[in-house]
């Protein structure tokens, strides 16, 4: 599958050095993914965390050592991305066989279970078209600025700096998210309609709280933001940044709406519904912010306007998870 995308992407006419390594190699990336599961399950998140925070130091150092003394160029940056993939996977690897005791790892007795399999991709399916659908809205707002009446290269400048921003919230609360997904499941697989409760509750309130931290830092530090991740991204004009730094301002105020639909997303997953969350992601990143986009590029100050599309677009999302998560629990509580 992985040789797969890789034909694929290239054929599109993208990079081929870098798109061939990550694709073919990509092992690695999902590997680490499988065993970041296996420890966040037994609550032993820090030792996720080290896992992928050594990957991403050995991506960095590569990174450096590849593009510059080696002179790699792009190919550099691809074999370290690699790299550093492989050694997050083999620490979770390692991690998971001396710390999990609770999961036993015995290979000889693996056996294929079509049931299990098939309810492991009725609720994963769903994740993965959510996670597609991320770059799905990146490639569709770019083709609206690219056609906008005002500063389109202005507009897609800054967009691009402002996703690489954007992550950081955005990740910060799927991390919060993968524990209410755990938590809830859990719980609801005891029957503890109580205790189900209180994971609803407070996760949600919890998942907010992280959001709104993250939109007071970047309200505080919006300039500094944009000038570090301007850099990152080639050196940037002050005009971009500058840009950059008023779409922080504005759009950053959607990110405790941002919060609360991801919360309940998570909580969704873990109640078994596959259908809810796929359906709230498609209308934050395709349904609402599409259209609204594309009216903001029709006014003549459209640099400052269009960056409201993200608030308009995670608060009527927000809304809709707010009756979606009120309806789902009634019924499963209802069920227990």
């Amino acid at each position: 599958f992985c040789c797969f995308k890789a034909f694929f992407f290239v054929n599109l006419g993208s990079n081929p050095r870098i798109l061939t390594i990550i694709c073919v190699f990509s092992q690695g990336n999902v590997g680490f993914t499988i065993f970041e599961r296996f420890l966040q399950a037994t609550g032993r998140t820090s030792l996720s965390m080290i896992s992928q925070i050594s990957g991403a130091l050995t991506n960095i150092i590569l990174d450096w050592l590849f593009i510059y003394p080696l002179n790699m160029e792009i190919k550099g940056a691809a074999v370290a991305t690699v790299i550093g993939q492989f050694v997050a996977w083999g620490l979770a690897v390692l991690f998971h066989i001396i710390f999990n005791k609770e999961i036993k790892t015995d290979f000889k007795n693996f056996k294929p279970d079509i049931k299990c399999i098939g309810a492991i991709y009725k609720i994963g399916w769903s994740a993965a078209v959510m996670q597609a659908l991320l770059s799905i809205m990146m490639l569709g707002m770019n083709i609206i600025f690219k056609y906008s009446h005002y500063d389109s290269e202005l507009l897609q400048g800054t967009f691009g700096i402002y996703y690489k921003i954007q992550q950081i919230p955005l990740f910060a609360c799927f991390g919060m998210s993968n524990c209410l997904i755990t938590l809830t499941a859990f719980v609801y697989g005891t029957k503890d309609t109580k205790r189900l409760k209180e994971v609803i509750k407070y996760g949600i309130i919890d998942t907010c709280i992280v959001g709104l931290i993250i939109t007071i830092l970047f309200e505080i530090f919006a300039s500094q933001i944009s000038e570090v991740f301007g850099l990152a991204g080639g050196g940037t004009s002050e005009e971009i940044i500058n840009a950059c730094v008023l779409a922080i301002r504005i759009a950053s105020i959607s990110y405790v709406f941002m919060a609360f639909t991801i919360g309940i997303k998570g909580i969704l997953q873990g109640l078994r519904n596959a259908v809810s969350p796929l359906i709230l992601s498609l209308l934050r990143l395709c349904v609402f912010i599409f259209p609204i986009a594309y009216a903001f590029t029709y006014l003549k100050n459209v640099v400052t306007f269009v960056w409201i599309t993200f608030i308009i677009s995670e608060f009527l999302t927000s809304i809709i998870s707010f009756i979606v998560i009120k309806k789902n629990v009634n019924v499963n509580i209802k069920n227990k």
